[in-house]
């Protein structure tokens, strides 16, 4: 798929902002909860479909289709604060994977990256610093998630966060870092990871990947 036609799936809370190539329309499975509407390249009405996801309980899905979506992409990037993020899904010996509760919801340790820093770096120290664990192994990437919100000064932004898979070998119990809302790590098998409740549904489309991509040999 040539770059202009792919797909970005930006999460506003669990409500979906998709931009989408006008040439997968007629794939896309009909929704009555979705508004589908093309792109017509005025940047500033993205706000309005941003303030619908936030707001407004008729649709859970807003869908713009064009010809070019990265061009739509930088439009809506343009418009909004970026923040590059880099987060893990952590193996240890027996298969599971560790998941953490914080702000209410089960997650995947991450965090923000430092001035500079590269998104595998940035994975190895927020996991390390969320967990507790050390000597975690970076084994290979996962994929990518966007995430639209707003900072404690109500600023519009969009969350890039680039996860990775890694491995732990060792026997200390992990640690959760009290500083980060982080009340406890637990140690769960990917599969029993998806029945966790509260849980987002980009933290849940991490763990698909990552299950697809351990079925394909790709991740072990």
């Amino acid at each position: 798929m040539s770059k202009d036609r792919q797909r970005y799936e930006i999460y506003v809370n669990d409500r979906l902002l998709m931009l989408l190539h006008e040439d997968e329309l007629e794939s896309l499975p009909s929704d009555p909860e979705a508004l589908v509407t093309p792109y017509q390249g005025q940047a500033k009405t993205l706000f309005q479909y941003l303030d619908l996801l936030e707001n407004s309980p008729r649709f859970n899905k807003v869908v713009l289709f064009s010809n070019d979506t990265r061009s739509v992409y930088q439009d809506l990037k343009n418009l909004l604060v970026y923040v590059p993020a880099a987060g893990g899904v952590i193996e240890n010996n027996s298969g599971e994977i560790l998941m953490i509760y914080r702000r209410g919801f089960w997650d995947l340790p991450k965090g923000k990256l430092d001035q500079g820093e590269k998104f595998m770096m940035a994975a190895l120290r927020e996991c390390e610093e969320e967990t507790g664990l050390h000597g975690l192994e970076l084994k290979s990437k996962i994929g990518k998630t966007f995430h639209f919100f707003r900072d404690k000064n109500q600023i519009r932004c969009i969350k890039k966060t680039q996860w990775y898979h890694l491995a732990y070998a060792g026997i200390d119990p992990p640690k959760p870092q009290a500083e980060e809302n982080i009340e406890v790590c637990e140690w769960v098998k990917p599969q029993a990871s998806l029945l966790k409740k509260p849980v987002h549904v980009n933290i849940q489309l991490i763990v698909n990947l990552f299950l697809a991509k351990d079925q394909n040999g790709a991740a072990r």
